[in-house]
């Protein structure tokens, strides 16, 4: 991470000097903190995407040194795998490098009214991506009955679940900006965004997001269900 930071982002993330970092809070779904370890940081935002992962982005800038974008972890972060973790930590500051460099305006938004499954508006280039992310996923997520989803998305203190005929649904508010979709019935399996959302941010966004959200309920949910297989077993 402090290679990406240090070697690829670094001009890109110059540009976030110049940005108001309270919109930017909002549109990355975090939140800006009062108080800064050393007089050099210039803002400290700290994103929750569920229970236990907490991430904080310390934005440093110094005359003689330039920018410096500082990733920490709570302690409590320490029981999400740590590749999920750093996967997290990637996409934010990939975003955040994109402000920076004025690739996505800085302007308040919210998810859309409408959804849109991913095979509706991605690229057939982009098929590979949704079908890395489902990987081993599709049959335990079939698997999964809604008292046992419920159950975990209160662990996970993030999302809102629904019954519907034959599955369950689930949205989980991702980004300011961004909103997923998750449904399992007799159709099978279906992968939704936010109309907004779906409309700004790439298909590598999108299913990286998809990925991450879809381990932490796997993991949950075993914890509710010591049945359930390991996610390892299908990978």
């Amino acid at each position: 991470m402090r290679q990406y930071v240090r070697k690829k982002y670094r001009q890109d993330l110059e540009g976030l000097r110049h940005l108001d970092p309270i919109p930017l809070a909002h549109l990355l779904g975090g939140v800006l903190l009062d108080s800064r370890p050393y007089c050099s940081i210039q803002w400290v935002l700290r994103v929750v995407p569920f229970r236990p992962l907490e991430v904080y982005f310390l934005f440093d800038y110094d005359p003689e040194f330039g920018v410096d974008l500082r990733v920490l972890f709570a302690r409590k972060s320490l029981s999400v795998p740590t590749e999920d973790a750093y996967v997290f930590a990637w996409d934010y500051v990939a975003l955040l490098a994109r402000y920076g460099r004025g690739d996505f305006p800085l302007v308040e938004a919210a998810p859309g009214p409408g959804w849109l499954p991913y095979g509706e508006f991605a690229p057939p280039a982009a098929s590979p991506l949704k079908n890395v992310s489902l990987k081993g996923r599709e049959e335990l997520l079939r698997r999964l009955s809604f008292e046992v989803v419920e159950v975990a998305l209160r662990r996970l203190d993030s999302g809102s679940g629904s019954s519907r005929a034959g599955g369950w649904e689930i949205m989980w508010p991702v980004l300011g900006d961004l909103a997923l979709r998750l449904r399992q019935d007799f159709q099978g399996l279906e992968i939704a965004f936010d109309s907004h959302g779906a409309r700004k941010y790439g298909p590598e966004f999108l299913m990286s997001f998809t990925w991450l959200y879809l381990n932490a309920l796997l993991r949950e949910c075993r914890q509710v269900d010591a049945t359930l297989p390991r996610l390892s077993r299908y990978l």
